[in-house]
């Protein structure tokens, strides 16, 4: 019969597991340009930024979309005050604008 550790699909998932361990453990020194004398300068300096190969796209910067959502606040400037001198509220649209800055636009007064 064969051994008890390696039989059935457990067995085979504990195999690779080990070789990848084993594999990483023996290029671990020599594939990352490591040496006995731990010298650094013979290792590849990365590109300067003008030797790189641009993507179109790559090197641009995230944009919001706008999205909306309703919002109740507090709007004494485009509603006016209560007869208790707190300000109205207003229903506002809120969202983020393409330099995903939190922006709040006035839609309406709310009646009370």
């Amino acid at each position: 019969m064969g051994l008890p550790l390696l039989s059935g699909v457990f067995g085979m998932k504990r195999l690779f597991v080990g070789v990848c361990i084993a594999g990483a453990l023996a290029l671990s020194g020599s594939a990352f340009g490591q040496n006995e004398g731990g010298d650094a300068g013979d290792l590849p300096k990365a590109p300067a930024r003008s030797d790189r190969l641009d993507i179109f796209g790559a090197g641009m910067c995230h944009q919001c979309e706008w999205r909306p959502r309703p919002k109740l606040m507090a709007a004494a400037e485009q509603c006016g005050e209560g007869a208790d001198g707190k300000a109205k509220l207003a229903v506002f649209e809120c969202g983020r604008n393409p330099a995903c800055d939190n922006v709040c636009n006035f839609v309406r007064c709310e009646t009370p």
